[in-house]
């Protein structure tokens, strides 16, 4: 944020008392990154523009309880988690452990590897990544976004990392290789 940039909290603040503005300045601040963690854990275009728009529709219905002592972003992405959560749940492989994908196959990018190891996270490990490297959230906010203790979710993290690094060690391999 730049020394003339109003904070989230202030905008919510101006919002609850009436100056929708302010709200419009939020959505256009959080948009895109609500959007990229919607459409990473969905994987469809369609269904992350109608939950990033129940995302910004829940801070609305929200509004009034906002509590000033969590930053806005972590209020954000809490309705998020939610509602993808709540996709899961209608979801027919509910429940399932993702299979992990297998060795990188020839010709494969590595940016499509990384997408097909990160849909293959399981769902704890993907939120904790993509709050993480999607939505930048610090792991303290991770935490409070996740109900888990900040521990937990570095241990989310790190499980997932390794899981990652595992699946894309044919990229480390090949890289090795052309030494």
């Amino acid at each position: 944020m730049t020394a003339g940039e109003v904070s989230d909290e202030a905008l919510m603040l101006r919002y609850q008392r009436g100056d929708r503005s302010a709200f419009g300045q939020l959505v256009r601040r959080h948009q895109v990154a609500v959007y990229n963690f919607l459409l990473r854990q969905l994987g469809s275009v369609l269904a992350a523009d109608e939950l990033a728009q129940e995302v910004f529709l829940g801070v609305v219905r929200e509004g009034g309880r906002f509590i000033y002592e969590t930053p806005f972003s972590t209020r954000l992405f809490a309705i998020a988690c939610r509602l993808v959560q709540r996709e899961r749940g209608r979801s027919p492989t509910r429940g399932e452990a993702p299979p992990m994908p297998g060795p990188v196959a020839p010709g494969e990018t590595l940016e499509s590897s990384i997408e097909r190891a990160v849909d293959a996270l399981p769902a704890a490990e993907k939120d904790v990544f993509l709050l993480r490297e999607v939505a930048d959230l610090p792991f303290i906010e991770i935490a409070r976004v996740t109900q888990r203790t900040e521990t937990a979710v570095k241990i989310q993290m790190q499980h997932a990392l390794q899981r990652l690094r595992l699946t894309l060690q044919g990229f480390d391999e090949y890289r090795r290789a052309l030494r």
